[in-house]
């Protein structure tokens, strides 16, 4: 999470932006009619009206207004716009299914708990005209730029259950089939700039895959193109339509496409849902510069004149408490724009001024143990999956010769002090609500469905065992 000196610092800048123009930068025009545009199923041809059988929704709100689809932008928007919301909503090309039941629940759900979009544009400040403009320069809808608030509430530190890290929480596999770098010094799933690439090239590849249905494509980012086609052959093989909305997937699938659609129209809006969206200028607030040597964080925060935990918000993908080295490559750091200048002076100025003198004690504190008791019918590969841990990582720690696990053994797992969040287990206990549960654990309650694969429909049974973020403390 970043400081909160630095949200400060920057919300000056953010409101001398907003006074100087961006409040007066028309929003593009919002239709208001009830009648929600045909739906077409992209790639098909065949127009397939949604029918979602498995979500009851409320009815509430029925008069808001419609999100209507225009034309995606390529980079050559760049500067029509003051403020970068203007630009997303600009290029949104996606239908949003207004009137969905499915996407209506989140409408609802979103705008009744107002501090999660809030908290998540927040987050997203420093990162959103990076990731917005890589969207653009591939000719994405820009709805994906939303994406990272479904995902991961856009904190680079997010780790999943299962495994997946970043904002796109990429798994290890899509990480390093779309050329999201890893080693020892760094970690592309954790680093904007390399995470948003492999996830848009990721999620390029299975638009055209599914024959350019974005529903799809974003159904098997989510499961696995694997487990879209098993329900489509399924549907196939009696006759029924193929599209996202008549598929059978599971829960957390079928719920993940109408969160995304419900955020758009929520951003293409913010104030009639009771949204304070931050404002962002349609210019770069952190860019890279060039690192001259390998450094220390610390020392390259003092040549910048930044806070080190700052620094280190801004390059989630540095694992280290250095800079890597040249032999790995030519690195950048990335700073506010108005502190390149100060970084580039300091290191001309102080050439053999690296802090690396400070890197074996620091290294010697960096990793910490956590430790995971066995649970009737796990493996060690479900074990590895809620820790994160390799099963080789876990075998290696835990001196164990084969593959066999016992209940209530417990094993002990590396934790890297990078990481903002790690997982803890609850098991219901008699008199457990999905709402008591969440105030005791200081979570929203969409939170702890999310991270459950739960809705508001779900019955908790006593003894189900529930998996919880929490946030590290050192």
């Amino acid at each position: 999470m970043i400081k909160k000196a630095f949200l400060a610092r920057w919300g000056l800048i953010f409101c001398i932006a907003s006074l100087t123009g961006c409040a007066s930068v028309a929003a593009p025009p919002t239709s208001t009619s009830s009648t929600p545009p045909t739906a077409v199923t992209e790639g098909t041809g065949s127009n397939v009206a949604p029918t979602p059988n498995t979500v009851t929704a409320s009815t509430e709100n029925t008069n808001l207004p419609t999100a209507e689809p225009v034309q995606a932008l390529g980079p050559e928007t760049d500067g029509q716009y003051d403020s970068l919301w203007d630009v997303i909503r600009t290029g949104y090309s996606m239908n949003h299914y207004y009137n969905n039941p499915r996407v209506q629940v989140f409408v609802n759900q979103f705008s009744h708990d107002s501090s999660f979009v809030d908290n998540a544009a927040i987050q997203a400040v420093p990162y959103m005209y990076t990731i917005v403009s890589m969207i653009q320069q591939r000719n994405l809808p820009t709805e994906l730029a939303l994406l990272p608030i479904v995902e991961s509430s856009y904190h680079p530190n997010a780790r999943s259950y299962c495994g997946a890290l970043g904002i796109w929480q990429l798994m290890p596999a899509a990480a390093k089939r779309f050329n999201a770098e890893n080693n020892y010094w760094f970690n592309g799933r954790k680093s904007v700039t390399d995470s948003t690439g492999a996830a848009l090239d990721y999620l390029k590849y299975l638009y055209n895959y599914f024959n350019g249905d974005w529903y799809l494509a974003l159904a098997a980012y989510n499961a696995g193109e694997g487990t879209v086609q098993k329900a489509q052959r399924y549907n196939a093989a009696r006759g029924l339509p193929t599209d996202f909305w008549d598929l059978r997937l599971p829960e957390a699938t079928e719920n993940y496409v109408p969160q995304l659609l419900a955020l758009a129209i929520i951003i293409n809006d913010p104030s009639r849902y009771g949204i304070s969206l931050p404002s962002i200028p349609n210019r770069a607030l952190v860019a890279p510069a060039a690192l001259p040597q390998q450094m220390s964080l610390s020392q390259a925060a003092k040549f910048a004149g930044i806070d080190e935990s700052e620094l280190k918000a801004l390059n989630p993908g540095l694992t280290r408490n250095v800079t890597p080295p040249a032999s790995k490559g030519s690195y950048d750091i990335n700073l506010p724009v108005d502190k390149i200048s100060t970084f580039e002076e300091n290191c001309a100025a102080n050439p053999t001024v690296t802090g690396l003198e400070q890197y074996t004690l620091a290294t010697s504190r960096e990793k910490s143990y956590g430790t995971y008791r066995i649970q009737a019918g796990d493996t060690l590969y479900t074990a590895s999956q809620f820790t994160g841990a390799s099963v080789a990582t876990l075998k290696r720690y835990n001196h164990l010769k084969g593959d066999t696990v016992h209940p209530g053994e417990v094993l002990r797992y590396p934790i890297d002090h990078t990481a903002a969040y790690t997982y803890v287990t609850y098991h219901v206990r008699r008199g457990d609500t999905i709402s008591s549960i969440a105030a005791h654990f200081h979570v929203s309650e969409f939170n702890l469905m999310q991270w459950n694969h739960l809705n508001s429909r779900s019955t908790l049974k006593v003894g189900e065992r529930l998996v919880i973020r929490q946030k590290l403390s050192y």
